[in-house]
């Protein structure tokens, strides 16, 4: 994994999220590092980075869903 291909993928679905759920970038970013999903999407980097977006996106809400976070 290179590390620009990682950063790429985590902006690409931090935007992705943010205009999926209607919020502030900063509403985001909050919940974004509350719940480690920048951490999430390195941990399942090889997942994401052959998936849709669509299907990353549904796999984030599914992990936020799991750690009971009210978006």
């Amino acid at each position: 994994m290179q590390k620009e291909d990682l950063y790429q993928i985590q902006g690409r679905l931090f935007r992705l999220a943010q205009l999926k759920w209607n919020i502030s970038a900063s509403k985001c970013s909050e919940i974004f590092k509350k719940y480690d999903i920048y951490g999430y999407i390195e941990a399942c980097y090889e997942l994401f980075h052959v998936q849709g977006d669509e299907a990353s996106i549904s796999d984030i809400e599914k992990y936020l869903e799991n750690l009971r976070c009210k978006k």
